[in-house]
This record gives structure tokens, C-alpha cells and sequence, in this order.
């Protein structure tokens, strides 16, 4: 296991930044391992275990995240196969976005320096 520095920082990332997003549609994430080179695996649970999305969701939501964590050389999903391809090409598209939960309008809001995109919570 990596040091408990970098373990707590993936709880820390995983508790502020994914599970607020996953826990609207009834989903979760947990770690399973963190490794002495790091690489972080971790399960998808409740109703994410079964959504037809969850390999967006691991790219874009979890993985991009997680990977801005020092010390996090990879992360992958129990149960969600894409390629380090597909992988590669959506973090290129995806790159500078944050996303974040609008609370009080109940939206996932992914923001770059240049734009700005809204989509209501499916």
C-alpha cells in the first residue's frame, strides 16, 4: 500500500469531489487497494454496480479526479473495462474540466477556463 499520506488523499478526493455526484443517483465508490506505486482500485457500489453509464463515470468522473492526487499513478474499476485508448482520448477531451455539483439547482456543472457546460441530473 502507497503511504497513508496518499491513501487519505483519495478518501479526502473520493468524500468531496465523486461521491456527492454518485450518491444522487443512488451510487457510491470505494477503494479496494492502493498500491506501493499507485495505483488505486476501487469497486463501484449500489446503483452504480449495474448502470449502463459506469464506464463514463469512471473516466470522467472518477479516474480524471483521482489522478490529480500526488502520488496516483493509476486508477482503475473493478467490473469497468475501457481502454487505456479510450481512457487516453477522453482525458484529452476532458482536460481542464471540473465538475462539480450545483446543490441548490440540483445539476452536474462541468467547467474550463474558456466555457461552461450544464446537464440536468439524469
Amino acid at each position: 500500500m502507497k503511504g497513508p499520506t496518499t491513501y487519505l488523499q483519495v478518501r479526502e478526493a473520493l468524500d468531496s469531489d465523486v461521491r456527492p455526484n454518485l450518491k444522487i443517483h443512488g451510487g457510491d465508490v470505494e477503494v479496494v487497494q492502493v498500491t506501493e506505486d499507485g495505483c488505486v482500485q476501487l469497486e463501484f457500489e449500489g446503483a452504480c454496480r449495474g448502470c449502463a453509464l459506469q464506464s463514463v463515470t469512471f473516466a470522467v468522473g472518477v479516474r480524471q479526479r483521482l489522478l490529480e492526487v500526488p502520488g496516483v499513478s493509476e486508477v482503475t474499476m473493478k467490473g469497468v473495462k475501457v481502454s487505456s485508448f479510450a481512457l487516453d482520448r477522453i482525458s484529452q477531451f476532458y482536460k481542464g474540466y471540473s465538475f462539480q455539483m450545483n446543490k441548490p439547482r440540483g445539476i452536474l456543472v462541468a467547467q474550463n477556463p474558456t466555457a461552461e457546460v450544464v446537464a440536468d441530473k439524469g
